[in-house]
């Protein structure tokens, strides 16, 4: 899904590292406002971004297939390439210089808002605006600090290794939390991020050994010094789909429970910390994925920011 068709332009782009990026440029000359960059999380590619895109008419719109996703998922980028959060924010820069831009709003989900926020912070020439996601303040190593081991903690994050039918993927995502959302807008979102082999069984575009190699950059990854030191207006997004229901045979007591716990201290650890630079909304009833379950809310938070994109916490 896009703007108009004859204003989007992909680009290749071979990063100072020897890695590439890829993105595409959606404008035609006539939009207006600051330049959006679009940042996707872990796993996906520049088109989950399709439904929030398509609710940004008149606007020049950035998105990004970070490296090892979607476009950039080819041989160039190895598990062994340099996944930490502040090679991928150089990475946004080099995009933005290989684009033309000076200065843009920069919008982060999950991974792609740790990346939003190291860039803010370590760029703040470049970024105008940040908007995070349901990310960005807090990650693994918060879950290591809880008393965790690292492999514990690494070993819990660790994916599904999928190869199952392609059939039986859309249906268990279409089962999932989007369940009640789903749409063939969504699926077009979502298509890019996997790839189909010869006997039909799917499997991420990034792979395992790259997934785990970026959730390793995710490990090393401090946000605090971002956090305290971010100056330019950052509009964070917390998704509170609704309290555990018991009923569901779920408690903190076993793994995946603590794990969510610990998830939640950190994050009202991290919510304690933020400056005046920050405005914190929090969406009730908003699934992680929330630019797919309402990219209308996602895309009016966008142009609130672009109409308004320095009330607070900059310095010129």
């Amino acid at each position: 899904m896009v703007l108009r068709a004859d204003s989007v332009r992909m680009v290749r782009v071979t990063l100072s590292d020897g890695a590439v990026a890829v993105y595409t440029d959606h404008d035609d000359g006539t939009t207006s406002g600051l330049p959006v960059v679009l940042l996707h999380g872990l796993t996906q590619q520049q088109q989950y971004w399709g439904p929030v895109l398509a609710r940004l008419p008149g606007r020049r719109v950035i998105a990004v297939d970070q490296r090892g996703h979607g476009e950039a998922s080819g041989p160039q980028v190895t598990p062994q390439s340099d996944f930490s959060i502040p090679r991928i924010a150089q990475d946004v820069i080099e995009v933005l210089d290989q684009a033309g831009v000076s200065e843009a709003v920069v919008v982060g989900h999950s991974w792609g808002a740790s990346v939003a926020l190291h860039t803010a912070a370590a760029f703040p020439n470049r970024v105008r605006a940040a908007i995070l996601i349901d990310g960005g303040l807090f990650g693994p190593r918060h879950l290591v600090a809880s008393g965790r081991s690292a492999q514990d903690v690494r070993e819990a994050l660790r994916p599904p290794a999928l190869g199952i039918p392609e059939p039986a993927l859309w249906e268990a995502i279409a089962a999932g939390d989007l369940s009640a959302y789903w749409s063939e807008d969504i699926r077009r979102a979502l298509a890019p991020t996997f790839r189909v082999d010869e006997l039909g069984r799917a499997f991420t575009r990034l792979g395992m050994e790259r997934h785990m190699a970026v959730l390793d950059g995710l490990f090393d990854y401090d946000p605090v010094p971002d956090i305290t030191a971010t100056t330019r207006p950052t509009w964070v997004v917390l998704c509170e789909p609704g309290a555990p229901d018991p009923s569901d045979g779920s408690s903190s007591t076993d793994a995946a429970g603590s794990v969510a716990d610990a998830w939640l201290d950190a994050r009202r650890e991290a919510i304690e910390l933020l400056g005046s630079a920050f405005y914190l909304q929090r969406w009730s009833g908003a699934d992680h994925d929330v630019p797919l379950q309402w990219p209308a809310l996602v895309a009016g938070l966008v142009e609130t920011v672009l109409e308004h994109p320095g009330n607070r916490g900059e310095t010129e």
